[in-house]
């Protein structure tokens, strides 16, 4: 029977050479490609074997952390993730959540052809660099699981987080906020206490170890204060 590989990548140079080297090298598969996961419903509408290779710029628009959609997906259908470019953070999320095949963009033509036939088997496959990669981060788990609590903070904790790295008191924050100075000290205790650091020294680091800061510095506008004022969890 054939099986049929759905290539679903927004750069068509790459997505149309990827469904070359199936039609190419790979007996009784078939390619077809999307630019949007949304249409994969109205695809499978029938029992044919399929694998899903997805590039990782799809997640942009689908939560990761969304376990329950990602266990959907990967219920439904054999995946091979390809990533774009070397994102830590990225790599680690999709790893936490169970994608066991992941390639890189650069990939060999042989290791992007065993990722499709481990993903088919529903075996575990990393390309060589993203194997070496998995290794480092490893031995980096502290520095990703600040990350991945900063990555789940809310804007408006971010916001406190990025002005206490500017070295502007709890009073001033709170007036740029509409709220009072005491809402304004209640979140950055609690981020104190999730960070387990005793000062607004420690949470610098914080801001500086996940690059909270220096991301905020490339794209101020990400975090603008009318985005995040009145939304106080306290």
């Amino acid at each position: 029977m054939t099986s049929q590989v759905i290539i679903c990548d927004q750069q068509p140079v790459y997505a149309l050479g990827s469904a070359m080297l199936i039609n190419k090298h790979a007996e009784s598969w078939s390619a077809l490609i999307i630019d949007k996961l949304s249409l994969l419903s109205d695809i499978m509408v029938n029992d044919m074997p399929r694998i899903l290779v997805i590039e990782s710029a799809m997640f942009n628009g689908f939560q990761v952390k969304d376990k329950s959609w990602v266990d959907l997906l990967k219920n439904k259908i054999p995946i091979m993730v390809v990533l774009n470019e070397f994102d830590d953070f990225l790599l680690f999320q999709l790893i936490d959540n169970g994608f066991s095949v992941i390639v890189s963009r650069n990939v060999s033509k042989e290791e992007w052809l065993k990722g499709i036939e481990m993903a088919r088997k529903e075996k575990v496959f990393f390309s060589n660099d993203i194997a070496i990669k998995v290794e480092a981060l490893a031995n980096n788990m502290d520095r990703l699981q600040i990350v991945d609590k900063v990555y789940q903070l809310s804007t408006y904790d971010k916001y406190i987080l990025i002005r206490i790295c500017q070295e502007a008191p709890s009073k001033l924050i709170a007036f740029e906020l509409g709220h009072s100075k005491r809402t304004v000290e209640g979140h950055r205790t609690k981020m104190m206490q999730l960070f387990d650091v005793k000062n607004a020294a420690g949470l610098v680091k914080i801001a500086c170890i996940s690059k909270l800061y220096e991301n905020y510095l490339s794209n101020p506008g990400l975090y603008d204060v009318t985005l995040c004022a009145k939304t106080s969890s306290l």
